[in-house]
């Protein structure tokens, strides 16, 4: 029983490994390098970059759309079936990493002043405080699927088939599609933690 009880707190303790869940850690003093390289990697997978805050620790990315196997050279998909799945349907990914000092990871939002602040308590920057503390960059991969109501199917031939128009969306300058969030690609997730935990190493 003793035994167990020691194994069980060995595991809690273990600290966050690069790849695992979608994160990687950083180490004191390597925040620049891990910001850089987590651009250059969704850049290098084809996301266009949205938001870069280096001082709150986040970076995000514009929705990406794909064809899947039906434009084979997309980087973002990590299994045939997810080839599949965007072949067949509407899709698109989008892309958050945050960066968070390591004491703070999971836990819950505090009421205390200043807290809410982008950057930790008080607005203190996080490029100051990767300089004595050890970051985690989790990482947030959202799929979407669009959808474009009003299909009206034709009887006769597929060609012929056409969509409704709703004026009273057009009056206001709206579009009829819309976009759900169905999923998160923890493959991806993880794949490009990996890659953003390797480059840090170099």
């Amino acid at each position: 029983m003793v035994a167990c009880t020691s194994l069980l707190v060995g595991c809690s303790s273990t600290p966050t490994q690069s790849g695992a869940g979608g994160r990687f850690v950083v180490e004191p003093g390597a925040y620049e390098r891990a910001f850089d390289a987590s651009r250059d990697k969704l850049a290098g997978l084809g996301f266009e970059l949205e938001r870069i805050d280096a001082r709150a620790g986040v970076i995000t990315s514009k929705p990406l759309s794909s064809g899947g196997l039906g434009t084979p050279w997309d980087r973002q998909q990590m299994s045939l079936k997810s080839e599949f799945a965007d072949l067949a349907h509407a899709q698109q990914r989008s892309v958050r990493i945050t960066f968070t000092p390591e004491s703070e990871v999971d836990r819950l939002p505090s009421d205390e002043p200043g807290s809410q602040i982008g950057g930790g308590l008080l607005g203190v920057p996080l490029t100051e405080r990767s300089q004595a503390e050890r970051l985690v960059g989790e990482i947030e991969i959202t799929i979407e699927r669009q959808y474009q109501p009003y299909w009206r199917l034709s009887g006769v031939s597929v060609n012929y088939s056409s969509r409704a128009q709703d004026p009273t969306l057009r009056s206001r300058g709206m579009s009829r599609g819309f976009s759900v969030v169905t999923k998160r690609d923890s493959a991806l997730e993880r794949e490009l933690a990996s890659r953003i935990g390797s480059a840090i190493q170099e």
